[in-house]
């Protein structure tokens, strides 16, 4: 029988193909007892039963056959994606997303975010994220079966229809699971990443914030604060406070997430404070070790169950750009080890930073953090 609806915490990696990346990311992370908002992911089951079987998918592929240049798929994408909004979805799978968001909220209309959670994002050799459409503060099973259907829709939009024409990834064979997660009222959020983005140092943790939800860090539109935490001792090694000149916010009257001014003091003070970083940096480290490998992390900070400020970790990711570059050997494996050691006792001494002095390859190592296990 198909499988139409699948609890965050039960998404395994044996069900990579049936929830996608993002929710065993999740799954992983609830099961690892962190700070996640509970939901559900929409299988790739309840996409082939509502798109493919009917041949939604069929007639995607013959109008992007046709086209020869960007303005062609530019229209083939908007012809697409009205074909998903006019589409009706399957009956028992409408049912069953709608029994899982009243379980979602006990009966209450809760509001969630419908993220892609597509089985072509985050491969060995590209990163996907950003590609589909995230659609956020959805309330009443009706909207989020609508949202969940758009959220199919934006498989086609035009930068995911050129993204996978790059990587080679056959529309054809297409499937997507969605993600269906509880808001966070966010007062701060943005990204971690658990190395240096810009060096690939692995002792470090970058930490990107700013307030309110996390759009405005994710579309690059402020430039947020960042801090870079050393991932052993905890120390706060480098920030940088930006001004942020507004955030977004869920607007309650108007129904919708809208930008608001931040006031002219608060702009270009701290989004977190030290202890937040320092909470956040142990989060990454633990997420990093449960996955055995660098990690690309969505988190934000909102009201937790005594009313005060908490992290929740939203979502997770492998880090796909210097994890996937070849690492050269501090030394030559087929060097004897005396000779080894010799060449390293005739290095000159240095001075380290505490003032001790050192000598050979160790020094090098130790300020670079290379060859240190974490």
């Amino acid at each position: 029988m198909p499988t139409h609806v699948v609890p965050l915490e039960a998404c395994t990696a044996d069900d990579r193909g049936l929830v996608g990346g993002k929710a065993l990311g999740l799954g992983s992370l609830l099961r690892e007892g962190l700070q996640v908002p509970p939901g559900f992911a929409v299988t790739t089951d309840a996409y082939r039963e509502s798109v493919v079987w009917p041949g939604l998918q069929s007639e995607a592929v013959r109008l992007l056959d046709r086209c020869t240049t960007d303005e062609d798929r530019v229209r083939a994408s908007e012809a697409i994606r009205a074909m998903f909004e006019r589409a009706e979805m399957a009956d028992t799978v409408a049912t069953e997303i709608a029994l899982a968001y009243r379980d979602l909220g006990g009966g209450r209309p809760v509001p969630v975010a419908v993220r892609s959670s597509a089985t072509a994002e985050d491969l060995g050799e590209a990163s996907f994220a950003g590609q589909q459409d995230t659609y956020l503060w959805i309330r009443g099973a009706d909207e989020v079966v609508a949202a969940v259907r758009r959220c199919w829709g934006s498989l086609f939009t035009p930068q995911a229809i050129a993204y996978r024409a790059h990587f080679g990834i056959p529309t054809r064979d297409l499937a997507m699971a969605v993600v269906v997660q509880r808001m966070v009222d966010a007062v701060a959020a943005g990204v971690m990443i658990t190395l240096d983005p810009v060096t690939g140092d692995p002792s470090q943790i970058t930490i990107e914030a700013s307030y309110g939800l996390g759009l405005a860090v994710v579309g690059g539109e402020v430039t947020p604060d960042r801090f870079a935490v050393d991932k052993v001792t905890y120390e706060i090694r480098a920030r940088a406070i930006n001004d942020k000149p507004f955030a977004y916010h869920f607007d309650p009257d108007r129904r919708e997430v809208v930008a608001r001014d931040v006031p002219e003091d608060d702009r270009t003070l701290p989004a977190l404070t030290d202890a937040e970083i320092v909470a956040l940096a142990r989060l990454g480290r633990a997420v990093e070790r449960a996955h055995r490998g660098a990690q690309d992390i969505e988190w934000a900070i909102g009201p937790g169950r005594n009313g005060e400020r908490e992290i929740f970790l939203l979502q997770t990711r492998p880090e796909t750009v210097w994890s996937r570059r070849p690492r050269a050997p501090i030394a030559d494996p087929n060097e004897p080890i005396l000779e080894r050691m010799l060449r390293a006792m005739r290095q000159p001494l240095r001075l380290r930073d505490d003032g001790a002095t050192s000598g050979g390859a160790v020094p090098a190592a130790e300020e670079e953090g290379a060859g240190t296990a974490h």
